[in-house]
């Protein structure tokens, strides 16, 4: 087990937490133990899957997501022998949504810079959110799978 891997680890524990307490945290505002003020409201908005499925269609995949993370932190600091496939399906489809919001986020911005220009554009900071959700999960897909390549082999023993 190298340094590397075990960062690699961490950072994906990390990630997990992160997704699992996005959800809690949604479902605490949404049901009422947590006050419903405007900060907290503006942490369920920049939590991803909350700001664009809403609290009942976000929590599942969001749940299974960060679950998931946990897996893959595990077998990175444990070794599996799926690691390497495991690592690269996961950060693949996390690379092409990352991209898809980049996408989305010059799109959006150059339809608030239209809006603008004809009076309107009250909500055009706005447009800026798809790149805050797409920017960090970019980065990790491309880290995690160049670390993957670099750092994993091929084969790998299964640890019992």
């Amino acid at each position: 087990m190298t340094r590397v891997q075990r960062w690699l680890a961490l950072a994906h524990l990390g990630c997990g937490l992160l997704l699992l307490v996005g959800v809690a945290w949604a479902w605490a505002v949404a049901l009422g133990v947590l006050p419903s003020s405007t900060g907290v409201h503006v942490l369920v908005v920049l939590n991803p899957g909350f700001a664009i499925l809403g609290t009942q269609l976000a929590s599942l995949p969001q749940s299974a997501l960060g679950v998931w993370m946990l897996v893959l932190a595990r077998w990175l600091w444990n070794g599996h022998a799926r690691l390497r496939s495991a690592l690269f399906v996961t950060h693949g489809l996390l690379l092409l949504a990352g991209s898809l919001f980049v996408v989305f986020g010059f799109l959006a911005v150059a339809a608030a810079k239209r809006s603008t220009e004809r009076g309107g554009g009250l909500m055009s900071s706005l447009a800026f959110l798809p790149f805050l959700y797409g920017l960090p999960l970019v980065l990790f897909a491309l880290c995690s799978i160049m670390i993957g390549f670099a750092r994993i082999p091929k084969h790998r023993p299964v640890l019992r």
